[in-house]
């Protein structure tokens, strides 16, 4: 088995390397609306939902039900469903009108 010490300049590579591959990670996560959105995605998912209040409007703009409480929220095409505090699911189509979902 070969014991030879690495080469300085490789060693000295290997670290400019990682140092570089840190410091474009820390840029990605904290310097960029994207970064931003994965951090709160992160948050959410280890700390059980965030703070957010869900509006649903029928076609008319009228309000027809609003819920308030810390949840995590799924959304596809025609549907967002998500667990309130109590433990109630709720699934709302977006063809009975409109749902905006604020963070408080």
């Amino acid at each position: 088995m070969n014991n030879k010490p690495m080469p300085k300049n490789i060693k000295t590579i290997i670290i400019v390397a990682v140092v570089v591959f840190v410091l474009i990670s820390l840029y990605v996560m904290f310097g960029t609306q994207s970064g931003q959105r994965a951090i709160k995605d992160f948050q959410s998912d280890w700390t059980g939902g965030i703070n957010r209040v869900v509006t649903v409007y029928d076609v008319n703009g009228n309000v027809i039900k609003t819920y308030e409480g810390k949840f995590d929220i799924e959304y596809d095409s025609d549907r967002i469903k998500f667990d309130d505090e109590d433990g109630k699911r709720h699934i709302i189509f977006y063809s009975t009108g409109t749902v905006i979902v604020d963070e408080l």
